[in-house]
């Protein structure tokens, strides 16, 4: 779900949800199934995520700057999306709010899936799975950050009842860029609430 489409500019968009009810559906096909972080999977998650957008500067130290090293929060949090042949081909993140504006709001953080299996629907079902999770932990919505290039990506989130983020006039030259771009996304002309 990170590969860029490119030629665009690089801009980070946030997208909201503001409710984690009548959450889509999508079952993993036959074969294929989660499992959550375990001891030594700070490894498998770089390749996933390197493998998915190999633009980005992606270490063991990415991993613990976004997540911190409390191996129990990850085994609760953090899921990998195992193939057939029991090879890790994707992850994603039930995270909590970084404080501030997004204090008690889940996040959606890093998902991605390796290429060679992308088009699938897997996607889908990982991001089924990770809104499930933040719901199951008590979030009542959620939010997520990513690159306005991430056009095929923002479609998904869309798709799942996200919506542009309009609290800053850069967020809506973004959101008009993308929507030029022919991505479905509605902009409300007087939309410029703050989350709360």
């Amino acid at each position: 779900m990170s590969t860029a489409t490119p030629n665009a500019p690089l801009v980070r968009v946030c997208l909201v949800r503001p409710h984690l009810e009548a959450l889509p559906d999508f079952a993993l096909p036959a074969g294929f199934d989660l499992r959550p972080y375990q001891p030594g999977d700070r490894d498998r998650w770089v390749g996933i995520v390197h493998a998915a957008d190999p633009f980005l500067p992606i270490s063991v130290a990415t991993h613990e700057a976004a997540f911190g090293q409390d191996a129990k929060s990850l085994a609760e949090r953090q899921q990998f999306l195992v193939a057939p042949d029991r090879q890790l081909i994707g992850t994603a993140t039930a995270w909590h709010g970084e404080g501030g504006r997004w204090q008690g709001w889940g996040r959606v953080h890093w998902l991605a899936v390796v290429p060679a299996w992308q088009g699938k629907g897997l996607g889908k079902a990982l991001l089924g799975a990770t809104l499930r999770r933040l719901r199951e932990l008590g979030y009542t919505r959620a939010y997520l950050i990513t690159e306005s290039v991430r056009f095929a990506a923002i479609r998904l989130y869309l798709q799942f009842g996200f919506a542009p983020d309009l609290t800053q006039v850069a967020d809506r030259a973004a959101w008009r860029d993308l929507r030029n771009r022919g991505v479905p996304v509605q902009i409300p002309a007087d939309d410029t609430t703050e989350p709360s």
